[in-house]
């Protein structure tokens, strides 16, 4: 903020929107070094990790653990997003990018339903060439995002990446139900959202600007 108080470092989940953007270019798909995230514990179909390409508002990307008529179930793996992606981690208050990620680091597992978080250690990155989307993330104006601000991330364009909702047994869409037409309504999800951005994954109180 501009007026000389320290913004808020504790993070809180709203119920934000988001949409599919299209590149400036007029692109709907970018191709990307996508990473997956194998963790060492199975995941339930509600639980997730926390993305995005800034620190300051992430969103649940849940595990590849429902099911899905293309592949079969894979309860252990988060389909995250390039190497350029904030990932929240174990402690909950610091980020990492995927790039830097690595087997026995813990990142932070929430449940979109009950809002329970644990600590989960990382057994494997599975890193490809895939084809990606561009999605806004938009908190509410009320919240810590405040008037203007959103955020964005680039998720893998398949049936078995999912962005968490806060709607009883419906607690999903997937990313390819997100309608590319510019005129298409947001869509409900939740968002983490935090008043400080990083520096080396750590929160920090100067201004960080991320676009």
């Amino acid at each position: 903020p501009d007026n000389g108080t320290v913004p808020n470092k504790s993070p809180v989940i709203v119920t934000g929107t988001c949409k599919r953007i299209t590149s400036s270019v007029g692109k709907s798909t970018v191709l990307a070094d996508r990473v997956c995230i194998d963790l060492v514990q199975s995941l339930k179909c509600t639980e997730g990790c926390w993305v995005g390409s800034s620190a300051k508002i992430t969103a649940l990307v849940l595990s590849e653990a429902a099911q899905s008529s293309f592949v079969p179930s894979r309860p252990f793996r988060v389909n995250a997003g390039p190497v350029h992606t904030y990932v929240v981690m174990g402690d909950g208050l610091s980020t990492k990018y995927l790039s830097e990620l690595q087997a026995g680091d813990e990142v932070l597992v929430t449940d979109v339903i009950s809002g329970e978080e644990r600590p989960v250690a990382v057994g494997r990155l599975k890193v490809e060439i895939r084809p990606c989307v561009q999605v806004g993330l938009f908190p509410p104006q009320e919240d810590e995002g405040g008037p203007g601000d959103f955020g964005q991330v680039f998720l893998q364009q398949a049936e078995t990446v999912r962005l968490g909702q806060r709607k009883g047994d419906d607690s999903f869409i997937r990313v390819t139900e997100l309608e590319s037409d510019g005129s298409a309504q947001p869509v409900d999800i939740l968002l983490r959202v935090v008043g400080m951005g990083t520096h080396v994954g750590r929160a920090y109180s100067g201004k960080v600007v991320e676009r």
